[in-house]
């Protein structure tokens, strides 16, 4: 069943009425579908395990055959039932090819051609699928056919897919990401509502955060769609052939070395939205003629630097270098691309920014930043108040009267969209400028390397600064301290304060890793905080000796934590 008007739906079971007792199965691909009826009882059919799968396959194969062709053909027959990954319709498809093949080179002929290719999986398999991608949207379909990009077996999130639909235009043009992020999540769910991506996985602390894959027959099936001149996906210095390159909208070029072909290929790019390139030495300078670029992935290459001519693209709006090992720097026109709303890169490879970063007003994602001596300054991030999401800030050698200035100036405390923050330290950190870092006020997850300070934290000097703070981390879901080499003591609250000071009150989840000299957790934290679930203790072991499970003096004061974790070292 496809349809989901319900002013359809009632005439039907209206005349579907039998004897007390009687009962309707219906079958559907959309979850749509089972609210339109009203099913109280619902029953998900998943993927058949591998021997249940070669069971039903080879039951049709092998059909009349005797059991010496049986023999023979069973080896490859296992692999091609592999190759179909669980799907029980793929099972009676290629179970019924296979049967009109009399001899083993026929059949290897189908293991080893993809099954886009073979005429009768697109005229049978296919056929039921259309059924599904017929049923969505214009938009929803587009938004479908760009997940080509992603290789078999490869983990999609959904952050991700968002960007690339902005880029293309399939979520509107309105400039309101909050709009956006809406509309993407909802044509993502009928993706998978439909069965298109499956094995969903979410972020406890980040209901945005989620990822899926895309089962292979899925991944033969979107291929079967994009047969057309608008995508390019050019492997291993493979040659271009039947493809209008001037109408390429997708481009994915992976292991190509030769500077030569990016230049001819970058040359033809005309209408290119999307370029992703991987595993490359060098960009040349011609990707600056690229001038409808709005999604630029450079993940995993070899590059030394950026050239300038990067800054050209005008309305490019994603730029994601993460794991480019060999780049210390990004180019000094950042500032020019005033259209940027994602930056992602590493930046604790990335020594600076350049000071132009302030500028980009609207960047929606700056996955890490770095300051410190020698490195960019925490007052770039003044104005960039639309940040949302994840944040890593690397810290080094914040010594001086002008950084705690700029400390100020980053007005952290303003970035109200942040949901997770990551500090590392890594040089010297003076006290005071820690403290002058007011944490955004809706964090969910917080992590900290090496240091913290008590103001960070929310506690406070003296009591009679306290009244009007309300409680510290209101929305703190998640704490991680990690590599606290000499941390001894975390304060506690005592007598007056109680009454007075509430610090994390939704916190669900604690770790402490790596801090052998902390000697006791705060008991406000673990007496106040009633929603904590998860306490981990890793590789710390003052901490693993007092609250060793049932054996540690102190076990009775955290007994009560739904779900604790220990790792000790071993001697």
């Amino acid at each position: 069943m496809w349809n989901v008007d319900d002013m359809k739906w009632e005439p039907l079971k209206n005349s579907l009425q039998g004897a007390p007792g009687s009962r309707i199965l219906t079958t559907t691909r959309s979850d749509e579908v089972v609210r339109v009826i009203g099913t109280n009882i619902r029953q998900s059919v998943g993927l058949l395990s591998p021997d249940d799968y070669w069971s039903l396959l080879s039951r049709i194969a092998f059909f009349g055959r005797s059991e010496e062709e049986r023999k023979e053909l069973e080896g490859i027959g296992r692999e091609i039932s592999t190759k179909c990954k669980g799907l029980p319709l793929a099972a009676k498809i290629m179970g019924s090819l296979l049967r009109l093949k009399d001899i083993v080179i026929q059949w290897r002929n189908v293991l080893e051609s993809p099954l886009w290719q073979l005429k009768v999986v697109e005229d049978k398999l296919f056929l039921h699928l259309y059924l599904s991608y017929n049923d969505l949207s214009p938009e929803c379909k587009c938004c479908f056919s760009s997940c080509i990009i992603y290789p078999k077996d490869t983990l999609i999130h959904l952050d991700e897919l968002i960007m690339l639909w902005i880029a293309h235009g399939y979520l509107g043009s309105s400039g309101n990401v909050d709009s956006m992020q809406v509309m993407g999540l909802e044509f993502f769910k009928n993706l998978v509502m439909q069965s298109f991506l499956q094995e969903l996985e979410m972020d406890k602390y980040d209901e945005s955060k989620i990822s899926c894959k895309m089962h292979d027959i899925m991944h033969d099936f979107v291929t079967h769609l994009s047969q057309d001149n608008y995508c390019l996906i050019l492997d291993d210095e493979a040659e271009i052939t039947n493809c209008d390159i001037g109408k390429v909208r997708t481009c994915c070029v992976r292991n190509v070395s030769q500077i030569s072909t990016l230049l001819n290929l970058f040359s033809g790019l005309k209408c290119v939205r999307v370029l992703i390139v991987r595993n490359c030495l060098h960009i040349p300078q011609e990707i600056g003629k690229l001038i409808h670029l709005r999604y630029l992935d450079l993940i995993s290459n070899f590059i030394s630097e950026l050239p300038e001519t990067l800054c050209d693209l005008s309305n490019l709006q994603t730029l994601d270098l993460r794991k480019c090992i060999f780049l210390s720097a990004l180019p000094q026109g950042i500032y020019k691309l005033r259209s940027l709303r994602h930056l992602l890169f590493d930046a604790w490879k990335t020594n600076s920014i350049s000071q132009g970063l302030e500028r980009l007003t609207g960047l929606w994602i700056l996955s890490s930043f770095t300051a410190g001596r020698g490195s960019s300054k925490l007052g770039y991030l003044r104005k960039l108040n639309k940040l949302r999401g994840s944040l890593e800030l690397i810290l080094g050698d914040l010594t001086q009267s002008e950084d705690l200035v700029d400390a100020k100036k980053a007005e952290l405390e303003k970035k109200k969209y942040i949901k997770k923050l990551n500090i590392i330290f890594r040089r010297e950190v003076r006290a005071d400028i820690m403290e002058a870092l007011q944490p955004p006020p809706k964090l969910r997850s917080l992590g900290f390397v090496k240091y913290v300070g008590n103001e960070f934290l929310g506690i406070m000097e003296t009591i009679q600064e306290l009244p009007n703070t309300g409680p510290a981390f209101p929305k703190l879901r998640k704490l991680h301290f990690s590599e606290f080499d000499n941390w001894e003591t975390w304060e506690d609250i005592t007598g007056d304060e109680k009454e007075h000071l509430l610090i994390m009150p939704c916190l669900r989840e604690l770790e402490i890793s790596y801090c052998d000299k902390l000697k006791a957790l705060p008991h406000c934290l673990l007496s106040m905080a009633s929603s904590l679930e998860y306490l981990t203790i890793k590789r710390s072991l003052c901490l693993g000796s007092l609250y060793g499970e049932r054996t540690g003096d102190e076990w009775d004061k955290i007994s009560h934590i739904p779900t604790l974790r220990y790792t000790v070292w071993k001697i």
